[in-house]
């Protein structure tokens, strides 16, 4: 009789994947680990196909009834110990003398080897798995808002002209904000992370509640309650299914009452919100903006304006303005702009132009 080939009980690959999959499931998981395993997912398109193997065979064990429970004779006589492979184990016991030793109780670990093994083994195909494939898309019209409460209890307040994906799996909660903003209030589950990746920025919670802006090249990521790690991201060449972007530099905490930004610069640095109402203020029907550089706060009002704003030059854009608009008077926030810069107002009948003088 051969010594078995080469399965997934000897890929290295296969074996960080299972723990990985352990580790996801524990409920003292960090954000920080949620982090390192995102990386670890985006570092080779084999780590993320060896997960998926052994997360959609663990989908369809669901159904199986669980063995009866062994008995105290049983388990006495199991010397396996979980140090090698399950399947050298049962040749060496059959060949000759097995290795003497307590057995462990790692039964979700042993499970997910198990897993593993099957899925390379050639007892279940790949393409027989079921795959989470095909996320919710929402979106909204301009001037729109629109509440949508998830499957898991989560609560996501969307903005104006937003386009908002959403993929819910057994292990991850995962969105994506392709443009706009929304409001994310995370029921908790310290199982299942909350995932928000918007742009060049991927937010990470348990349970908190959190705004997340999009502009063209930054987000911006502000706390109500709770904590939230920001990992900025850099744009890679997309690849099939596999995430177009990558983690770079380290992970931000942020918490309640403050906000950070990301973007094609990295990370900048953590601000208090003087007030954490102004957060939501848009739901109202309200824009508030400090310091805001008219390009960002133009992109905002536009998911709310019926006739489009175009900045002419980029000496307009780079101004910095403070203060609210109102959703149904964009044209008297148009108009303090030409009173408090001088800047020029051109009304045509599809757009209005900014421009200096």
């Amino acid at each position: 009789m051969s010594n078995p080939g080469n399965n997934a009980e000897r890929d290295a690959i296969h074996a960080v994947a299972a723990d990985w999959f352990v580790r996801l499931r524990q409920r003292d998981l960090s954000l920080e680990d949620t982090l390192a395993w995102q990386k670890w997912m985006m570092l080779d398109t084999r780590h993320s196909d060896a997960f998926h193997r052994i997360e959609g065979l663990w989908q369809m064990m669901d159904s199986v009834n669980p063995p009866d429970s062994p008995t105290p004779a049983v388990l006495a006589a199991d010397l396996y110990d979980g140090s090698v492979p399950v399947s050298n184990w049962n040749y060496r016991r059959r060949t000759g003398p097995a290795t003497s030793s307590r057995p462990r109780t790692f039964r979700l670990a042993a499970l997910v080897c198990a897993v593993a093994l099957l899925c390379i083994g050639g007892m279940i195909v790949q393409g027989l798995l079921p795959r989470i494939s095909g996320a919710t898309v929402i979106e909204t019209a301009i001037g729109m808002n629109r509440t949508v409460r998830l499957e898991d209890g989560s609560v996501v307040e969307i903005g104006g002209h937003t386009k908002l994906s959403v993929s819910m799996r057994p292990e991850l909660r995962e969105l994506r904000l392709v443009r706009g903003e929304a409001f994310f209030t995370v029921a908790k589950d310290p199982t299942r992370p909350f995932l928000v990746r918007a742009g060049s920025a991927t937010v990470t919670a348990v349970g908190t509640e959190f705004n997340v802006r999009r502009s063209d090249d930054r987000v911006v990521v502000s706390v109500v309650e709770g904590r939230v790690m920001v990992q900025p991201m850099a744009p890679l060449v997309p690849i099939s299914w596999i995430p177009a972007s990558s983690p770079v530099g380290n992970a931000a905490p942020l918490g309640a009452g403050q906000r950070t930004t990301v973007d094609r610069a990295g990370l900048e640095s953590t601000v208090a919100l003087a007030d954490t109402s102004s957060v939501t203020e848009w739901q109202k029907g309200q824009l508030a903006f400090e310091s805001e550089p008219l390009r960002y706060a133009v992109q905002d009002v536009n998911r709310y304006a019926t006739r489009p704003i175009v900045i002419a030059d980029e000496q307009t854009a780079q101004l910095l303005v403070t203060g609210t608009v109102t959703n149904n008077n964009i044209m008297g926030w148009v108009t303090s702009l030409h009173a408090a810069f001088g800047i020029r107002v051109d009304v045509r009948p599809d757009q209005i132009v900014l421009s200096r003088n």
